[in-house]
């Protein structure tokens, strides 16, 4: 068992304190580039700005003669319209918030408002703008248009120079920042989202999928034009063409179930990077494993870990609970080193020790 402990990371390796913070920053930009992505595409941002633009094609059914009880200047108006730009890609227009409440996202983004602002000045719009809430109210929308038109009308009357891909820089840098203030509790979600998207990825390349299993654990067939990769945090499992199931909770992480449901392997992804919290990510990952070894003696646990201190690696490295190691950092970053991780999921799908 010391050859497949030991390969392909050593237990015994310790890592020096400046090895550690270095190793603590690349894990940390490296998920955070990922984070960012994932959240402004999960919220809808990539898609927000063409929605605004199918709008613009259909303005002649908003009208804008009250737009000075929606707080819009005439300053303001007069600038947008010298420049070609169609109100709606500009200011807030309550039918349209009715209508579309996700796009409450753009406005807001747009009059440069965080969401805890907005929550502030009016009422929470998170549930409206993600699509998990449908239905605004008028009284709620013209709220909104207000508070919405009031910022935007300064930042247009701020500039003689305004353009459309201004105000879309605008929205985008301010849900950048937005992301940024929600990255800080989230490493260790998006650790396991990437390891989870390295498994689609190995699944969908390999032709290996049959069905996945969402969120509400229905079993939905699989289409091959749908992007798995990139949301495969939006669902459960992945059930394979060999009766083998790929399941995704919390503890462990990553479970490899065969046709009776025993787990034949796990997999437990530690993304933290402060190493006083060493020892307390341990205790978590004992947890999990010593779970999937009561349901079968023989399971193989997978252990993809950053950040390694010294007394973390010494009590690694006695733990019969744990098979094999690898360095979350370096599966992120090192495409080689990464191929190892994945060979070595190919071999438990073959059913190889």
């Amino acid at each position: 068992m010391s050859g497949a402990k030991g390969d392909p990371m050593a237990k015994s390796k310790i890592h020096r304190e400046d090895e550690l913070i270095l190793e603590a920053n690349r894990i940390n930009y490296s998920l955070r580039s990922t984070f960012f992505y994932r959240t402004m595409n999960d919220r809808g941002y990539f898609e927000i700005v063409r929605n605004i633009n199918r709008l613009v094609s259909e303005s002649s059914l908003y009208s804008w003669e009250d737009r000075k009880y929606w707080n819009i200047t005439h300053n303001a108006w007069d600038l947008a319209k010298s420049q070609g730009i169609s109100p709606i890609a500009v200011f807030a227009h309550p039918k349209i918030l009715v209508e579309h409440p996700a796009l409450i996202a753009y406005y807001r983004n747009v009059a440069a408002l965080p969401l805890k602002g907005v929550q502030y000045l009016a009422f929470n719009v998170d549930r409206l703008e993600q699509g998990i809430k449908k239905d605004l109210p008028y009284n709620d929308s013209m709220k909104l248009a207000k508070l919405f038109n009031t910022h935007i009308s300064a930042i247009v009357e701020s500039t003689l120079n305004l353009r459309q891909e201004n105000l879309t820089a605008l929205m985008y840098g301010s849900a950048g920042c937005s992301v940024d203030g929600s990255w800080r509790n989230k490493i260790g979600e998006e650790a396991e989202n990437m390891v989870k998207s390295y498994i689609a990825r190995l699944c969908v390349e390999g032709k290996l999928i049959q069905s996945l299993i969402d969120i509400n654990n229905n079993s939905i067939a699989y289409d091959p034009t749908i992007d798995y990769i990139g949301t495969i945090q939006n669902y459960r499992g992945i059930k394979l063409d060999n009766r083998y199931s790929i399941l995704f909770s919390s503890e462990p992480d990553v479970s490899f179930i065969n046709e009776t449901g025993m787990p034949i392997s796990v997999i437990e992804v530690k993304g933290g990077t402060d190493p006083a919290g060493a020892l307390e990510r341990l205790g978590a990952i004992k947890k999990s494993f010593s779970f999937a070894r009561e349901s079968n003696p023989k399971a193989k646990t997978i252990l993809v870990v950053s950040c390694i201190t010294r007394e973390m690696g010494r009590r690694l490295e006695k733990d019969p609970l744990i098979d094999v190691i690898f360095n979350l950092t370096q599966v992120i970053i090192d495409m080689d080193y990464r191929e190892k991780f994945l060979q070595s999921l190919r071999r438990i799908l073959a059913g190889k020790k």
